[in-house]
């Protein structure tokens, strides 16, 4: 019988940020495997759930940007989330990032303006 932890709760701070990231990117690659691609989706989820949890806003929306591409399942909180961030930003790119996504990920628009 395996006793085997996952890797995600032996690693800490920003050894866990890296792992993840490289197990997003091998996930993204052409090439992956149905297993790497699903632990790539999987890590991109954790990475955008970090970034909200430390209320880092533009970075959320990278993360989500990523999760799309990757076809990760995402939930309404990650959607409320990102939508927030677009509707309180000054920044035109990023609320048109978020709509482009939104419409990518077949999201019902609305625009999100002051």
């Amino acid at each position: 019988m395996s006793t085997s932890i996952p890797i995600r709760t032996l690693l800490r701070g920003r050894q866990q940020v890296r792992h993840l990231k490289r197990q997003m990117r091998i996930g993204a690659c052409e090439t992956a495997a149905s297993d790497a691609r699903e632990i790539g989706q999987n890590s991109v989820v954790a990475l955008l759930e970090r970034s909200m949890r430390f209320g880092h806003e533009r970075l959320a929306m990278k993360r989500l940007q990523q999760a799309v591409d990757l076809g990760a399942a995402l939930s309404e909180a990650h959607w409320k989330y990102c939508r927030a961030v677009a509707l309180r930003s000054a920044d035109r790119s990023l609320q048109e990032c978020f709509l482009a996504l939104a419409s990518r990920h077949g999201l019902p628009l609305s625009t999100p303006t002051h």
